[in-house]
């Protein structure tokens, strides 16, 4: 994992801290085209909400397409991750509950 400033990247995926507090983490994060974030997991409540680009989210063995203007709840503890189309680059909005203090530790 490497950092600059406000922002961790984790291969492609550059995450770039807006907002945090004890009870939540506010982000954007940014993928090329092309781009796939490795399937993890995290004990945080995460909503995802699209604000350019298309978007694949696997959430527990179920992919759901996202476009501009639509959000999706990953519950706790779910295995998931996030592909972008390889048509455009794609931005979300992400927040997490409670904060992520794993990835402000990096900062």
């Amino acid at each position: 994992m490497t950092q600059h400033n406000d922002t961790v990247h984790f291969g492609d995926v550059a995450i770039r801290i807006l907002s945090n507090s004890d009870d939540m983490t506010v982000s954007e994060l940014e993928m090329p085209a092309g781009a796939v974030a490795s399937i993890h997991q995290h004990p945080h409540e995460e909503v995802n909400y699209v604000v350019s680009g298309v978007l694949d989210f696997m959430c527990d063995g179920e992919t759901t397409t996202l476009r501009v203007g639509q959000a999706m709840r990953i519950p706790p503890n779910k295995p998931h991750n996030i592909t972008c189309h390889k048509d455009a680059p794609g931005k979300v909005l992400t927040a997490w509950t409670p904060s992520r203090t794993d990835l402000i530790a990096k900062l």
